[in-house]
């Protein structure tokens, strides 16, 4: 199962960053959004029920290979689905989403049920390429509203249903924090707690970080401090910066102050050396924010009985960065009635405790098989999901690329800057979102 996690832990770190192809054109120049829409108005009247049907179904991760067919049995075990035969497919990461893309485009051996993550789906939505999921396919009350609103269109449908939920959290070293006679953190730990702890964990021969921060855009890095300040980054939908705001130089401010004042997490010129989280991994930092498949990742490395987890520190409010992936039906399938039908068996508990059993986690029920599985804590992730205001990693839906990589350069040019003050830091960021603006212009 450590296997497992780590090769998600790749996966996900990709998909915040990665973007779908755009939408192309059908051969006799209609486009893809209205071929598909064409394909949704007769979908429901295809098939005969009771007729052998075989529904085709893509995902990206081999490492799960026998999670995938045992729900796949489970599901086609049941009596109402004895007529139906479901054959999975999977392809690696980069040939997955390019495949994917044709064949929603073109309509041709399109599969009927994929896997999608956050940033495709928001172009996959207005392409056409999905299927309203019918009303009772999820019971809404045991997934995060968060994430099952990012997976609603605007017609008020849903269209996918959620089998990992990403929310960030602090991963702690439990015997830094023995060695230094410190209590653990708490889901009450504010700001000055975590600068407080990070300061008498940082050792000064250089050996010891109390934290370590990432120079990218990846979840762990600016993201939990910012959202935590009260300020969003983006307004994506309309395509607006918001990371130069007042609200947003007091994070970048924070972290400036504990890399070049308090010296407790390395610095940018070390980062460009040894990617932040690596300090953690390696022995060399107490604290580092991650996403829940780094907790594996990290027990593997360090030992289970080491790792601790809890809530990201509270700022101006409690909130943290989030992704949802989940999994969908083609709008033009042969079969809508069979797609609905098995879509609504992954999202019952029955379907759901397979795969968090594997470390697939979304369904509110099955955190008592997530856990088990790790051997480790985690309340703090469903208290995350609960409890703090989750942020959607989405620069913006027509630049979301461009965006992305003007905000990357702002972390860089900031944490490789030394001796700025908060002036400066509001110089460089607002430099940078005024790039972003003209790219609207």
């Amino acid at each position: 199962m450590k296997k497992k996690w780590l090769g998600l832990m790749v996966t996900v770190g990709l998909a915040g960053i990665l973007s779908a192809c755009s939408g192309s054109e059908t051969d006799t120049g209609t486009s893809a959004a209205e071929a598909a829409g064409q394909q949704t108005e007769t979908a429901s009247s295809r098939g005969v029920e009771g007729e052998e049907v075989t529904l085709s179904f893509y995902y990206w991760d081999a490492l799960f290979k026998e999670q995938i067919e045992q729900l796949i049995a489970d599901f086609e075990a049941q009596e109402e689905n004895a007529h139906i035969t479901i054959e999975p497919t999977q392809l690696p990461w980069a040939e997955y989403w390019t495949k994917l893309e044709t064949t929603l485009a073109t309509g041709d051996d399109a599969p009927d049920i994929f896997w999608v993550n956050l940033a495709h789906l928001i172009e996959y939505l207005p392409a056409g390429y999905m299927l309203p999921l019918n009303e009772d396919v999820m019971e809404l009350d045991k997934y995060s509203q968060t994430a099952t609103d990012l997976l609603k269109g605007d017609d008020g449908s849903y269209y996918g249903v959620p089998f990992l939920l990403d929310p960030n959290v602090l991963i702690y070293n439990k015997a830094m924090f023995d060695e230094a006679g410190l209590e653990y953190p708490s889901e009450d730990w504010t700001w000055d707690d975590f600068r407080t702890a990070a300061a008498a964990l940082t050792k000064d021969d250089g050996s010891q970080y109390g934290y370590c921060f990432r120079l990218d855009t990846g979840q762990g890095s600016m993201h939990e401090w910012l959202f935590s300040a009260g300020n969003d980054e983006f307004d994506y939908v309309n395509s607006v910066p918001l990371f130069a705001e007042d609200s947003a130089v007091d994070g970048w401010s924070f972290v400036y102050d504990m890399m070049y004042t308090d010296g407790s997490t390395p610095t940018g010129a070390q980062m460009t050396e040894i990617q932040g989280e690596t300090y953690f991994q390696s022995g060399q930092a107490a604290m580092v924010f991650g996403a829940p498949p780094k907790i594996v990742t990290f027990a593997e490395a360090l030992g289970a009985e080491n790792i601790g987890v809890s809530t990201i520190p509270k700022g101006a409010r409690k909130a943290c960065s989030f992704s949802v992936c989940s999994m969908a039906g083609y709008a033009g399938t042969d079969h809508e009635a069979e797609v609905q039908s098995f879509l609504k068996y992954a999202a019952s508990k029955e379907g759901m405790t397979t795969l968090s059993a594997a470390g697939l986690t979304a369904h509110l029920e099955c955190f008592d098989t997530y856990e088990a599985g790790l051997g480790i804590d985690v309340t703090a992730i469903q208290t995350t999901l609960e409890n703090y205001t989750l942020v959607p990693i989405l620069y913006s839906a027509e630049y979301n690329t461009e965006f992305q990589d003007q905000f990357n350069s702002c972390i860089g040019e900031v944490y490789l800057t030394t001796g700025l003050d908060r002036a400066g830091i509001q110089e460089i960021v607002q430099r940078y979102a005024d790039q972003c603006t003209a790219l609207t212009q």
